[in-house]
């Protein structure tokens, strides 16, 4: 079990106007559970085919871009660090690599908004974004590359009773195979059904063979890369949405060799997204709160700013886990003394690299629910319906794809556990007004929101059903999953000002940053 220590204090103070402002109501649909993957009526937001479209739009503007910058760049020797980049750019902004040629990676990753969701109608409802196959939805909100490439190697340390590392809200992306969880998590969307739906990962390396950027992949990797002898109905399979049949796994029907082929060059693919990830252009350490630390005798944060930060350390626990790079002192007590020049010389990634359970209740808002019967490929995503329970990295560790049997064991202990994300671009936004969706199951509408379940989820009251007009603001649903709830948040007597003031501090991690004298 995590180590942390924790703090019973009771909750001051009571909730603002301001509070009621910040919490949109709660999108409830209901289901009829006889009904399969046509959605219920109620369940899509209408106008969702023309934000689809305006994300579509903007995918192919940057794919352009990404092109036009690769063909100005002089190959070199010199350029090599350059060339990788723009490759991972472009495979990220191509939509070539689903199987309907509709559905980009980054489709529901924009840079706009910290490549995570960039169409408010589903953050505010839905949450997780429909598939190649648009009547398929997942069942996770879509995590952020901001920084993933930092994240370590999946570990267990059997001291502290906990994994490190990884990526994925249930790090499966393990990173055991290619030393990289980012590389390893590139790897899943094009082949997972629910997202750019390939039924084989041949079929990825096939459509790579006939992309605008051949050249540049075989630049960058080497010529062998597409030195594949191919089947001829290679562009009928490749054109049918997987998953592939237990009969026939890999239905791009290949040589020994050839498929040995395709394994190395989709690597490469994944390894390709993460060199572009790790780079300046997406993660760029240019927040309010780097230039402070790099600025230390200036006043950077504003008063209120700077007392969220001194609360986030202190009052509020936040560092427990989103580590902010604070130098550990018996200052920690009066965390009002502490100021930027006494944080570490490291730029802080906000987080430990572990996972927890909040104690987040289910959203019943999610797709994903009604996918319980086969679509017209002969496909149920989710047979159990609304019965469906996630638990996160204790499913991963019972699944197939658990690389390490030793860590079975360890199943129960994580139900419920998710990945501990970085805070870093939380707040990252294309406008003052766009709807972000937080934590695994986007429950969660604001930073505000958030603060403030981790400020009162064990003092208010559980909600008495799921149209109770209090929930989020008065009461809180109960857990979806009840064990291992994490119980360092939950009562921390934070008043609502005070959680203004900690929401104040997040937005300071947004990226982009520029300093008053430099406009």
């Amino acid at each position: 079990m995590k180590r942390r220590t924790l703090m019973a204090l009771s909750i001051a103070g009571a909730i603002g106007l301001a509070v009621l402002m910040t919490f949109p109501a709660m999108t409830v649909t209901n289901r009829d559970p006889q009904k399969g993957n046509g959605h219920p009526q109620g369940s899509i937001p209408p106008g969702l085919e023309q934000e689809i479209q305006r994300v579509e739009a903007d995918v192919d503007r940057v794919e352009q871009q990404a092109l036009a910058q690769w063909q100005a760049l002089p190959i070199t020797s010199s350029t090599r660090m350059q060339q990788a980049r723009i490759l991972g750019k472009l495979l990220l902004f191509d939509e070539n690599l689903s199987v309907n040629r509709n559905e980009a990676c980054s489709f529901c990753h924009m840079p706009e908004t910290d490549f995570t969701g960039p169409i408010p109608l589903l953050n505010r409802t839905t949450v997780s974004y429909p598939g190649s196959v648009r009547s398929r939805f997942g069942h996770r909100k879509p995590q952020t590359y901001t920084y993933a490439p930092f994240y370590p190697v999946l570990q267990y340390n059997k001291t502290q009773q906990d994994f490190y590392g990884g990526n994925f809200w249930d790090l499966r992306a393990t990173g055991y195979k290619l030393q990289n969880p980012a590389a390893e998590q590139a790897l899943d969307p094009p082949v997972d059904p629910n997202e750019m739906g390939m039924p084989d990962t041949a079929c990825v390396v096939h459509r790579l063979s006939q992309s605008q950027y051949r050249s540049l992949f075989e630049t960058v990797w080497g010529v062998q890369a597409f030195v594949i002898k191919w089947p001829s109905n290679v562009a009928a399979v490749c054109s049918s949405p997987g998953p592939a049949s237990a009969r026939d796994p890999f239905p791009v029907h290949l040589s020994k060799e050839d498929r040995g082929r395709v394994d190395s060059t989709y690597d490469q693919f994944g390894q390709s997204i993460a060199l572009y990830e790790a780079s300046p252009e997406v993660s760029p350490f240019t927040s309010k709160f780097d230039y402070a630390l790099a600025h230390t005798d200036q006043q950077v944060l504003s008063p209120d700013e700077l007392s969220g930060w001194n609360l986030f350390r202190g009052k509020a626990i936040c560092n427990t886990c989103h580590l902010d790079g604070t130098a550990s002192s018996a200052k920690q007590t009066n965390p009002s003394l502490l100021r930027p020049a006494e944080a570490a010389s490291v730029a802080p990634l906000f987080t430990d690299f572990t996972s927890a359970n909040l104690g987040l209740p289910k959203n019943p808002a999610v797709p994903y629910y009604d996918e319980n019967k086969p679509d017209k490929y002969g496909y149920a995503p989710n047979p159990r319906g609304l019965s469906f329970i996630d638990k996160g990295v204790g499913d991963f560790l019972r699944s197939p794809g658990n690389p390490n049997s030793d860590w079975k064991q360890y199943a129960d202990s994580f139900d419920g556990k998710f990945q501990t994300s970085t805070l870093r671009n939380v707040d990252k936004r294309p406008r003052p007004d766009f709807v972000k969706a937080y934590m695994h199951n986007g429950y969660l509408k604001s930073l505000k929101q958030v603060v403030h379940f981790y400020n009162t989820r064990d003092v208010l009251p559980k909600c008495k059903g799921a149209d109770d007009l209090g929930q989020k603001i008065s009461c809180w649903p109960a857990p979806e999953v009840a064990a291992n709830v994490d119980q360092t948040v939950g009562r921390l007597g934070l008043t609502d000002k005070e959680e203004d003031q900690i929401v104040a501090f997040l937005t300071t991690l947004t990226d982009g940053y520029v300093p008053p004298a430099a406009k």
